[in-house]
């Protein structure tokens, strides 16, 4: 990884820990404790189970695709107090944080994923980027609750 490419991964990480974390940080704040089961419509995911999905996803491609250890399954239902699910979170930014104190190894590494259609060779890098849209994603889908609700979502 060239000096260039260091430091665009420095910029990510810092985006992603400091533009991106206070949003879903403050978002888990607001929302009220009744609504944490909450869901727009029937088969959909409730409310406090997207917060647990986003540390669920680091979990998984980190701890499990990357490190060959054992995940934790977050998405329990009925939901947990917003304390647990805040724990949760602080996990999962503390995986994207040691994530970006292993580049730029773990960026040039790849890593097999087990998939129904047979075994995929991915990049860190690729998993990065992955974990990223897949945050993001889910932010946009809480802010989208939070406005049906009647809630203003944090500024982004």
């Amino acid at each position: 990884m060239t000096i260039n490419g260091t430091m665009k991964i420095a910029t990510i990480a810092n985006f992603w820990l400091n533009e991106l974390r206070p949003p879903l940080d403050k978002a888990l704040l607001i929302t009220p404790d009744d609504k944490l089961e909450w869901t727009p419509g029937p088969d959909m995911i409730t409310l406090g189970n997207i917060f647990m999905h986003i540390a669920e996803a680091s979990d998984y491609w980190i701890t499990q695709v990357i490190d060959h250890k054992d995940c934790i399954d977050y998405t329990p239902c009925p939901c947990p107090p917003k304390a647990e699910i805040a724990a949760m979170l602080d996990s999962h930014w503390l995986r994207i944080e040691e994530f970006f104190s292993r580049a730029p190894q773990i960026m040039e590494g790849t890593y097999l994923l087990q998939r129904r259609s047979g075994p995929a060779e991915l990049s860190g890098f690729w998993i990065m980027l992955h974990l990223l849209e897949h945050d993001i994603h889910h932010r946009c889908q809480i802010n989208q609750y939070l406005r049906i609700m009647g809630i203003e979502p944090p500024q982004i």
